[in-house]
């Protein structure tokens, strides 16, 4: 699978329809499913109104539809403090009114990613206009991006249109409805209209970050450039967003719900900023063994998923609210089968963390639990993961550190792509660093620091072949995170400086009191202007602070 171009505030009424109402079915059906038209917008902002007749409503939808330029200068991973070879892309976007935040241009993470300049060209003009990534969503891959240039709005740049109209969400499209993916794929200057129909919704991986969420499958190839550009019904509505094709098949796309699309802009209004998808902070086990089920003391058919383990830094464990061997029977009265599904709408079943993702920061869920054979229940505060290793830096570039020619840095997924972690042959010690990726962190801001590559010079003679060690202590002191790190370097008067690496890695010694002078040539002779770069992690988030326009 690939991605396209790889592929009111106080108003009660909104905020239920946010958190719960619109973004999940809510009525039960008589098969046992939640059905209901949800995921629709019917009080949305103000739109452009589209000229009268069915060619006046498809120009108003096609002329909402964008062409987006970009450059992009990403990281060298094991070179941090430089950048490799700029290359350059087109996308699509389309133009959409976020309530309390105004017109922007929505599109594809990964269209704008590690963008240098981009660029927005509306359909028929000649005009290129600057653009500003005003949020980034790398798990769902969505980005939304802030035009400032007047004539861009009011359409004076001699476009098709006059003013750019913003298109309305619709509802969640069900299966074998026929949807238009519009955009601009490559090979060609105009609007690109592509029909289907909707062949499944599940939970499929977005490659973009590697995150689980909904998707829906349409029988359309969405070809590079394609994403970023709206899939709309035949009431000419926004169902979905085009973001990743399956490679290995034909004529097969994948489409950001509008579910998934509305929860990324309601993140974005609620915070300022976009924060992320929640979780209930465990890792489960599945019920289908029924010896399994009767040592937990489930009786009279009831269903329901183990807890396994609990993520320290969540408020299941820090509000001691939940333990290993609990059951969760149900969440928010929706029951819970022995394979960790819940009814979805009528003949389909997602997981629980589908369910999940569909809060925000600041909302619970009620867990009905089987504890010690005892039913009770309890209001779980959901939250964002912050994983071990980072999916992502938020278009930042990633952190690194420079002692004596050793290049530290912190494990990342980029990192372990750039080293083919997932490719046919890799060796042990990357293998070792794969094999951490979804540990959870004992405290908030704890890092995988490794040892990415060393720099020779004289002072770390025989060391110059170690990489991709993960470095557990330093002069005995256990390392957390890269800053950590560094602070116990700067704070240490010891005469040596040993390092001491995961499993049957390597000890490294090397002496203090040369440390300065050996960085700061090692750092000349390669180029590098800082020793370190060591952001905050308000500094790598991608929230905008800047107030809308």
């Amino acid at each position: 699978m690939r991605a396209g171009e790889n592929a009111d505030a106080g108003s009660g009424r909104a905020s239920r329809q946010m958190s719960g109402g619109l973004l999940w079915p809510s009525t039960p059906d008589v098969a046992g499913g939640y059905g209901g038209d949800f995921g629709r917008s019917d009080g949305d902002a103000e739109h452009v109104d589209a000229p009268e007749g069915d060619r006046g409503l498809l120009s108003a939808v096609f002329d909402s539809v964008v062409k987006i330029h970009c450059t992009h200068s990403e990281p060298d991973y094991l070179m941090p403090w430089q950048r490799v070879r700029q290359w350059t892309s087109s996308s699509s976007g389309f133009v959409v009114d976020v309530e309390g935040i105004g017109r922007r241009v929505l599109t594809n993470a990964h269209s704008v990613d590690y963008g240098s300049m981009s660029l927005v060209q509306r359909r028929g003009a000649e005009k290129k206009y600057p653009a500003v990534v005003e949020a980034i969503g790398s798990e769902c891959d969505l980005a939304l991006l802030r035009v400032e240039e007047e004539d861009f709005w009011a359409g004076a740049d001699g476009g098709d249109g006059g003013a750019v109209p913003a298109l309305r969400f619709g509802p969640l499209p069900r299966l074998q409805d026929e949807v238009d993916v519009l955009g601009y794929p490559t090979g060609g200057d105009s609007l690109s209209v592509t029909s289907g129909v909707v062949s499944r919704t599940e939970m499929q991986e977005y490659v973009h970050a590697g995150m689980s969420l909904l998707a829906v499958q349409i029988d359309a190839a969405i070809n590079s450039g394609n994403s970023g550009g709206p899939v709309v019904n035949a009431r000419r509505e926004v169902v979905g967003v085009a973001f990743q094709s399956l490679g290995s098949a034909e004529n097969i796309g994948y489409v950001v719900p509008v579910t998934v699309v509305r929860h990324f802009l309601e993140d974005v209004r609620r915070h300022r900023g976009y924060t992320g998808f929640c979780s209930l902070g465990v890792k489960l086990n599945l019920l289908q063994n029924a010896a399994f089920r009767k040592s937990l003391g489930l009786r009279d058919g009831t269903t329901g998923v183990a807890i396994r383990s609990v993520d320290p830094t969540f408020p299941a464990a820090t509000r001691q609210l939940l333990r290993a061997s609990d059951v969760i029977t149900a969440a928010d009265g929706i029951p819970v089968a022995n394979d960790g599904k819940i009814p979805f709408r009528h003949g389909e079943r997602v997981s629980l963390a589908c369910y999940v993702q569909t809060k925000f920061v600041g909302d619970s869920v009620r867990l009905d639990l089987l504890r010690d054979g005892r039913a009770t229940s309890v209001d779980l505060p959901v939250a964002v993961r912050s994983p071990k290793l980072p999916a992502h830096w938020n278009d930042a570039p990633p952190p690194y550190l420079v002692v004596s020619g050793l290049v530290f840095t912190v494990l990342s997924v980029p990192l372990l792509k750039w080293r083919n972690a997932w490719g046919g042959y890799v060796s042990d010690d990357i293998s070792y660093l794969l094999g951490l990726r979804n540990d959870y962190v004992e405290q908030e801001g704890d890092q995988v620091v490794v040892l990415a590559q060393v720099l020779a010079h004289r002072e770390n003679l025989g060391y110059d072949k170690y990489m991709d060690l993960h470095l557990v202590t330093y002069n005995g002191a256990e390392v957390r995170s890269l800053r950590h790190l560094h602070r116990l370097i700067r704070s240490g008067e010891e005469e040596f400086m040993r390092f001491e690496f995961a499993g049957d890695g390597p000890v490294i010694v090397l002496e203090r009191s040369t440390m300065e002078e050996v960085t700061r040539e090692v750092c000349g002779e390669h180029g590098i202007r800082e020793a370190s770069y060591l952001p905050t992690k308000e500094e790598t988030t991608d929230v905008s602070a800047e107030e809308s326009s």
